[in-house]
């Protein structure tokens, strides 16, 4: 049987953080704190939820979004299969291609 993962929401601030493009001293000023509260903040598994709108704010994206469906998942409460209706004849060859590759993927195949 699977293991579970754990919600680690400094994880997830970093990976977006990663993404964006932002320095640190950036994001720090953003959030209005120092440059080594964002390093902390990276490593923490929980966090003040006026620090984590901030940082909504900062990096423009919604954490809270992906702790719902992180928590959905875990609770087996989001659907396992995905049914696309899609009519690869609408879109031009090179994109029918792409989607086909990426509909693969997530089949596993």
């Amino acid at each position: 049987m699977a293991t579970q993962q754990k919600l680690h929401i400094g994880q997830m601030i970093k990976a977006v953080f990663d993404e964006s493009g932002l320095s640190v001293a950036e994001l720090a000023r953003r959030i209005h704190t120092a440059r080594s509260n964002v390093y902390f903040i990276f490593e923490r598994s929980s966090i003040d939820m006026e620090q984590l709108l901030d940082l909504c704010d900062a990096l423009d994206h919604n954490f809270l979004d992906d702790i719902q469906l992180q928590r959905k998942m875990k609770s087996n409460l989001c659907p396992r299969e995905i049914h696309i209706d899609l009519n690869l004849e609408d879109l031009c060859d090179e994109k029918a291609v792409c989607v086909g590759r990426f509909l693969d993927e997530l089949k596993g195949e």
